[in-house]
């Protein structure tokens, strides 16, 4: 199965949408298009072939069809067959990656909050269901409505669109969830991470770590990155940083406590790294979010 990966930092391109309800037995008609598209199905298989593959769309099933290839029905479906369609097209150039390099990508995602590989972009699997199809029910609603109303600009309805695939991509990565996290050594990962948090104010670094598991640095250092998608020290500096944001808002403690709570042993450095990774210096970001109120509630 391919997946769609496309940059979506400027909004997609709305071309046209609808939703289409059989009045008889009903195949759908060979066609080329140059855009791409998406059907969900609502009611009654229905049966779609895209060069020499068949896809059958039960209820809840979206397919994406991919532009400049053939499409045709290679069976009917019942009167009564029910399904949303859209088409669309990006700005930035799309690419097609095979399962093996998508799902790769959202297990990063599902099992390291830091990753933000998949942070301006959609990622889009030929044939998925959706476990909340009430949202995308709302979601297409509105794009139905946006594309029948006269707004002063036609920048709603790309970004309503947009939204739309955001939402197929986080409902595709949440699907993935389970799978990807038990794919993953029970064993290994999950106490590592465990431990670096629960150590997460001490001085610690990737030999700590690999002399508590008894594991080579080269060898622990590989691992990590492949599952974490990131260094263990980057993983290490992002908790680090999440707790002193948390700290500049919510406490009176000075910059200097601060990396000393930490387990900086140089302020000055604390001060570097949180400007290199944050674009702003502790006490900027104190200054702007004084007033935040951070909590697990």
């Amino acid at each position: 199965m391919y997946y769609l990966k496309a940059d979506i930092t400027a909004p997609v391109n709305f071309i046209s949408a609808g939703h289409f309800t059989a009045d008889a037995r009903w195949i759908h008609s060979q066609r080329i298009i140059s855009d791409y598209e998406i059907i969900i199905n609502l009611k009654s298989p229905i049966y779609i072939q895209q060069e020499e593959t068949k896809y059958t769309l039960d209820s809840g099933d979206s397919l994406l069809l991919l532009p400049g290839l053939t499409h045709k029905g290679f069976h009917y479906s019942e009167k009564g067959t029910s399904f949303y369609w859209f088409h669309f097209s990006f700005n930035s150039k799309a690419e097609l990656l095979d399962s093996a390099k998508a799902e790769a990508m959202i297990s990063l995602i599902n099992n390291n909050s830091f990753f933000e590989g998949l942070g301006n972009i959609c990622l889009l699997p030929a044939v998925f269901r959706a476990d909340n199809p009430d949202r995308l029910t709302i979601l297409f609603h509105q794009l139905l409505h946006l594309s029948a109303s006269a707004y002063y600009s036609r920048l709603a309805i790309h970004y309503q669109l947009t939204s739309l695939l955001i939402e197929l991509t986080q409902e595709n990565i949440t699907q993935l969830k389970p799978q990807q996290t038990a794919s993953l050594p029970a064993d290994k990962l999950p106490k590592i991470l465990e431990w670096i948090r629960v150590h997460i104010l001490q001085d610690i670094s990737l030999q700590d770590v690999s002399h508590e598991f008894n594991y080579s640095r080269e060898y622990l250092a590989r691992y990590f990155k492949k599952h974490m998608g990131m260094s263990m020290q980057q993983y290490i500096y992002n908790l680090k940083l999440a707790k002193a944001k948390e700290l500049l808002c919510d406490s009176d403690k000075n910059i200097r406590e601060i990396a000393e709570v930490l387990g900086f042993k140089d302020e000055k450095y604390f001060m570097k790294l949180f400007k290199r990774m944050e674009g702003t210096t502790p006490k900027q970001y104190r200054n702007a979010y004084n007033r935040t109120h951070m909590n697990n509630i």
